[in-house]
Parts: C-alpha cells; structure tokens; sequence
C-alpha cells in the first residue's frame, strides 16, 4: 500500500512538474523572492505579468524609491503612477489602475496601510477573506501568503485549474478543491510557486487574445509546443 502511495505521489508530481517546465519554457523562469511585506507582494503579482522580470523589478524600486509609503501611493493618481511605470511598460494605463485599485480595496478593507500585525496565524484567516469582501484576486492572496508567511497554499484559481487539467497536470475527473489538496501533497513551495505564475501567464495570455477556453502552451506561440499539444487550435470566443 505504501509503494502505490509513493508511486502515485510520484506521478503526481512529475505530472505537475512538466507542465510547469513547459509554461517557464514559454514564459520564462523567475527567481522567488521572500519579502515581509503583504502589500509588496500583491503589487509585484500586478506589476511582473506579461513583462520581463528586469523590468518588473525595476518598477518596484521605482515605486519604492518614489512613495514614503503605501499609504502615500494609494493617495496618488492613476496618472503619477503611470509616469512611474514609464510610457514603454506593458499595458500601463490598466497596470495602473490595478495597483490604483488595489491598495484602495485594502484601505477600506482595514482602514490602514500597515498590514503588519495580521501576519500572523491569528490574522491569516481574515487576509484569505479579503476576496469575499473586496475585488482582489483569491490567487493574488493565496501567493502573497505563501511568500510571506510560507502557507502552504496552492495560490489558484477555477481558471487556471481547468488550464492544468487540459494540460495534463491532474486527472479531469477531480474537483477544484481536490486538485488543489493533491498539488499542495505533491509539490513543495518553490514548486507551487513556478507552477501557479505559469499558469497565471497563460491565462493572462488567452483573455489578451480573447479566448474563453483553455488553449496549448503553444497557441499562437512561433515555437514548437512543449507538450506536443500544437498551438494553432482557436478556441471559440468571448461574446
């Protein structure tokens, strides 16, 4: 019984394991960088999808270096932020308006900027309830969580887990909620970290291109698929 659990979770694993491999094919792979600040977090996952990771990184300490605080930030404008970002950053128009929108929805979800004292066990729960109430990402928090505070959650959406069905990275016949269970069993932090930007990417790549269904990690890439799937299939489109 203990073999065929081990060989099962070893499937498992491998199976998760190439899809990610082909997804970092695609979009590249990126150090993971611990940092201590909720906020920062969050506004990284904004700033990084669809750009490189220099310039990313570079928009973060421009923010950084310009702001005394989040707080500072979320008073600005939309404009102040776009100038920050730079006329040649990906979709800054709507990448600010995000960040815009973002740090409004955690001021009135805590009435402040310093968000310090909910890192905590105590304070975990009601970070993970701030989808239910405001318009932030569930898997937006489910990555800042796991960067700051090392929860082992697998920071997804039902988006982004029907990608890794159709990609072969879990059985279809399971649930949400059992696919995620079986990712966190077979996949260590940095791992669930690499798949989940991944599959982020992608999906954010398929709504650019207006596609409401999942597509191969090759689709309307000039490069052979990774998975061997093909990527001239068009899938049908958003209404």
């Amino acid at each position: 019984m203990a073999k065929t659990a081990t060989a099962s979770h070893d499937s498992s694993t491998k199976a998760l394991m190439k899809v990610c491999e082909a997804l970092e094919e695609r979009y590249g792979q990126r150090r993971t960088t611990k940092t201590e600040d909720f906020i920062e977090a969050l506004v990284y996952q904004i700033l990084e999808v669809g750009t490189t990771e220099k310039l990313s990184r570079d928009a973060l300490k421009r923010i950084r270096d310009e702001f005394v605080d989040w707080n500072d930030m979320r008073v600005s404008t939309v404009r102040e932020i776009e100038d920050i970002l730079g006329d040649k950053y990906y979709r800054r128009r709507e990448k600010a308006e995000d960040l815009k929108h973002l740090l409004a929805d955690l001021y009135t979800a805590y009435r402040k900027m310093d968000l310090s004292e909910l890192l905590s066990a105590e304070g975990i729960e009601t970070l993970r309830a701030l989808p239910e109430t405001t318009l932030i990402r569930r898997d937006m928090v489910e990555r800042a969580l796991l960067l700051v505070l090392d929860v082992k959650i697998f920071p997804s959406d039902e988006e982004q887990i029907r990608l890794l069905k159709y990609l072969g990275g879990l059985p279809k016949q399971l649930t949400t909620q059992q696919c995620v269970k079986k990712i966190e069993e077979s996949l260590d932090a940095e791992s669930m970290l690499r798949l989940s930007r991944g599959l982020r990417e992608h999906c954010h790549m398929l709504e650019i291109e207006d596609e409401m269904d999942p597509q191969p990690v090759g689709f309307k890439w000039n490069k052979p698929d990774p998975l061997g799937m093909g990527g001239k299939k068009a899938g049908k489109k958003k209404d």
